[in-house]
């Protein structure tokens, strides 16, 4: 995995995901996600659009992160993400904890 750019938009935050989030990069998602949230942001976008593969492990991590912004009142939202990764989503339920966009909130 790797987050190619960190764009800030205003009061919200958005991180291009690239590749892969499995046991081999979740340490690396995992801080660079931690570290917006630290920056307050109020919504969190991530930009999934070449996120090519989630295993159960970036499953696993994206749920903690989610439960550590709603407890500051943040959001994290999930922006066009390919479709394997869109059916995990949804036959795991996340995208009823995670909203899932196909594009940018203006």
């Amino acid at each position: 995995m790797s987050s190619k750019n960190i764009n800030e938009m205003g009061k919200t935050n958005m991180v291009c995901i690239k590749g892969e989030i499995d046991i081999y990069s979740i340490e690396k998602f995992r801080d660079t996600i931690e570290k917006i949230i630290k920056t307050q942001a109020p919504e969190i976008i991530l930009d999934c659009s070449e996120l090519s593969y989630m295993d159960s492990t970036g499953m696993g991590v994206l749920i903690e992160l989610r439960n550590k912004t709603k407890e500051m009142g943040q959001k994290i939202i999930m922006m066009n993400p390919r479709p394997n990764i869109k059916k995990l989503l949804t036959l795991t339920g996340v995208d009823k904890i995670i909203e899932v966009i196909d594009s940018p909130v203006n």
